[in-house]
């Protein structure tokens, strides 16, 4: 035992010592705070508006359209006017230029630009306020409609909430399964990352020929054992130290800039907001159903601990696993030309069942979901698949047992295949 403890240790100390290892730990939680961060700061950056000229020949749009904080319209006489302004004014970005009608309705619009392509941005805020226009003029002049009316009418929805039938909570079935589907990915990316560090390991001493020397001292199975669970630790050591430092970083950044936080959080929530059909009769929709607060109410039903738990557990069970094949096959091969094919054949199951994420999320506690969740090599991913919609623990602790099983066969195979093609 001693001896396995001192090849933990030195697999662990090999590993923190390295550089790649540091530059890692500290660069994930940068981008992921940067991928927090960047949206909201690009969504409210003060960029100067985009200055349209407008050249309206049905005489439909002109009077009604207003500039906003993102475009600024300018009413031109004729397209020759506007295409020579445009030409003389660097300072104007495009024309918009609506043709004279042949029906009662107009059908087309033309957006004329410089050279390139028009912003993206743009070209969706000039069509959003065609749109409106042109709805609400043939409200009022071929129904006779006021606009505010139709479009509150429109607007008005049922929100259908899934409740449990006994307890009578709501399910929050879509904050559900998008958790599933981030835990299920997660899973399988941290798997195949870490997993990937163990053969690299064995294929740096298979080179170098360290595995012989220390075969010399100890048994092939402490070898493998040790050399496994030593990436494990500092594996785990590296995720505690990616999810402490991301929530820093957040934290740093919402503490810097709170007041564009709030606004971002406000602005979310207005737009998700629940119209209302009138003043007397619908004064219970006068109050917006934010979407951010739903989101947190669906997480807060769920137990968060015992998911993080289960998330530990069932990465280390199918890091081991998967370390130890991995490792046997590093030890079997002999040219990395050949590696790639057979890493992703071994790590298939993972990909499958992630792959079959919409039928597991479909059916919980079907068929499918079951028998993914008692085999081992799809385990992790299938019980994390489940755990936010409920798992029975019976479920839970028959998938570790036989993980726990599988990895001691794997280890047995690693270290023969170690002993047999290292050690000779």
């Amino acid at each position: 035992m001693k001896k396995l403890f001192v090849i933990i240790s030195r697999e662990y100390r090999l590993r923190l010592r390295r550089p790649a290892f540091w530059v890692l730990t500290l660069l994930v939680p940068l981008l992921l705070a940067a991928l927090y961060a960047i949206p909201v700061i690009a969504a409210h950056r003060n960029a100067e508006p985009a200055v349209v000229l407008l050249v309206d020949e049905t005489d439909l749009f002109r009077p009604s359209i207003t500039s906003t904080e993102s475009v600024t319209y300018i009413a031109m006489p004729t397209l020759d006017h506007a295409r020579q302004r445009l030409a003389d004014d660097e300072g104007v970005d495009a024309i918009l230029h609506i043709p004279q009608r042949q029906t009662t309705i107009p059908r087309d619009a033309f957006l004329y630009h410089r050279d390139g392509t028009p912003p993206p941005a743009l070209m969706r805020q000039v069509d959003n306020t065609l749109q409106v226009l042109l709805r609400n003029a043939v409200l009022e002049d071929v129904y006779q409609v006021e606009p505010s009316v139709y479009h509150s009418v429109e607007n008005t929805t049922l929100h259908l909430h899934a409740r449990d039938a006994l307890s009578g909570r709501d399910s929050f079935a879509e904050v559900k399964a998008v958790m599933a589907t981030v835990l299920a990915a997660l899973m399988v990316l941290a798997l195949i990352v870490f997993g990937i560090q163990v053969m690299r390991s064995v294929q740096e001493e298979k080179a170098t020929r360290v595995a012989e020397v220390v075969a010399s001292s100890v048994k092939p199975v402490q070898l493998m054992v040790g050399k496994v669970a030593g990436v494990a630790l500092a594996a785990v050591s590296q995720l505690v130290l990616w999810v402490l430092l991301t929530a820093a970083a957040i934290g740093l950044i919402q503490h810097a800039a709170p007041t564009l936080f709030d606004q971002a959080r406000s602005q979310q929530e207005a737009s998700l907001s629940v119209a209302t059909k009138g003043a007397e009769a619908t004064a219970q929709y006068d109050t917006a159903v934010p979407l951010v607060d739903e989101a947190l109410q669906g997480l807060t039903a769920i137990n968060l601990p015992l998911v993080a738990s289960l998330f530990a557990l069932f990465f280390l069970l199918g890091y081991l696993l998967y370390g130890s094949l991995l490792a046997a096959l590093a030890a079997r091969l002999d040219s990395d030309a050949d590696a790639l094919q057979w890493v992703l054949l071994l790590l298939s199951p993972l990909l499958v069942t992630l792959l079959l994420t919409p039928l597991i999320l479909n059916a919980p506690g079907g068929a499918l979901a079951a028998w993914l969740t008692a085999i081992p090599f799809t385990a992790p991913v299938a019980v994390l698949q489940r755990l936010p919609f409920g798992i029975g623990i019976g479920d839970v602790a028959l998938a570790a047992l036989l993980m726990a099983v599988a990895f001691g066969a794997a280890a047995l195979l690693a270290a023969r295949s170690y002993k047999r093609h290292l050690v000779g």
